[in-house]
């Protein structure tokens, strides 16, 4: 099977040859297994490895503005902070919203626009890989952060219970400006991207951030119009959350998620066979391979054995594309992440 069949069999549920595989790394690792494999550049390490998918970047991000008279600095959606004061300092950052904003004040703030942007060179980027690859990205997007960096974390999830108005108004006005950006991203990519990538984390180790209540007001509905946006464009949708979401996981099948990514096994209710006996029939799982433990401190024949454990799972009914369950980063012998890659492409 061509890459790109491989991994878009193993989405749609469908056996496939071996597992899909992707890589994702800290810069510092792919340096290391380029040094240590001695392969000429990035796409050939991934050819070594027989990774099966190709990521377009595409940033929603604008810079920051200079330094004003008083040294601070403002960030796109209009938070000053000051680079040389303590974190601790509360007037290290200052945001354009606090306890007497009104959803009048947040309607007449200054939003970013999409016009900022440079949307081109994304086709010509995409047609290098799409014959061969599944290609995936899209902006990120992640709005549930954005916020709370915007108005504070703490503000953020009391404000969900004593300001809800406002906290919905700047939710919409920050999805706004992503959702724009993302359709003119999507209308470059000119029908060659296959899956569409966002990224919120929206769990802990144990749990959701916010309660049941909360995810259904303030988060999912905002959520929604990425998905159903890429399927206008005829994407699959891709959502990342690390940490423990199985709680989400029949909304996202309902709300249009194919994959989920990264699947943090060590996470509560984040074991992988059961997320396969519970969902496998309806999502399609990306990730897997334990970055918290087995791969940084067990041996290349335990990562093997996974490896090898996840293919058993899901030989026959797909659903499943093999990678970290985080990005690979420094603490992880070469050895582990070379072994993991031999093993999945085993026939």
């Amino acid at each position: 099977m061509l890459p790109r069949e491989r991994v878009l069999a193993a989405i749609d549920h469908l056996p496939t040859d071996r597992a899909p595989a992707n890589y994702s790394a800290l810069t510092e690792v792919t340096e290391r297994l380029m040094r240590r494999t001695g392969v000429a550049d990035y796409e050939e390490l991934l050819r070594l490895l027989q990774v099966d998918m190709r990521r377009i970047r595409f940033s929603y991000y604008q810079p920051d503005s200079e330094p004003d008279a008083e040294g601070y600095r403002r960030t796109m959606w209009g938070l000053r902070y000051h680079p040389d004061r303590a974190d601790d300092d509360p007037a290290k950052r200052l945001s354009p919203f606090g306890e007497d904003t009104r959803v009048d004040d947040v309607l007449a703030h200054p939003w970013p626009s999409p016009d900022a942007l440079d949307y081109t060179g994304i086709a010509d980027e995409l047609a290098r890989h799409h014959s061969t690859y599944a290609t995936f990205g899209s902006t990120w997007s992640p709005f549930f952060h954005e916020v709370g960096w915007l108005i504070g974390q703490e503000n953020y999830f009391v404000w969900m219970h004593t300001k809800p108005d406002v906290v919905e108004a700047i939710t919409r006005a920050i999805v706004d400006y992503e959702i724009e950006v993302t359709r003119r991203f999507f209308t470059a990519c000119a029908g060659r991207l296959d899956i569409a990538y966002f990224g919120n984390d929206f769990g802990t180790q144990r749990g959701l951030f916010v309660s049941p209540q909360c995810w259904q007001r303030f988060l999912r509905r905002p959520l929604k119009r990425y998905f159903d946006l890429a399927h206008e464009f005829g994407c699959r949708v891709m959502q990342h959350s690390c940490g423990s979401v199985r709680a989400l996981l029949p909304d996202f099948a309902a709300d249009g998620v194919e994959v989920v990514d990264p699947v943090q096994v060590r996470a509560e209710g984040m074991d992988f066979a059961g997320l396969m006996r519970d969902f496998g029939a309806r999502l399609c799982f990306h990730g897997a391979v334990d970055t918290q433990h087995t791969l940084p401190f067990e041996s290349p024949a335990a990562v093997r054995e996974m490896v090898r454990g996840y293919r058993a799972l899901t030989r026959d009914s797909g659903g499943y594309i093999m990678t970290g369950s985080q990005d690979l980063i420094a603490d992880i012998p070469d050895d582990n992440i070379l072994a993991m890659y031999e093993e999945n492409a085993r026939r």
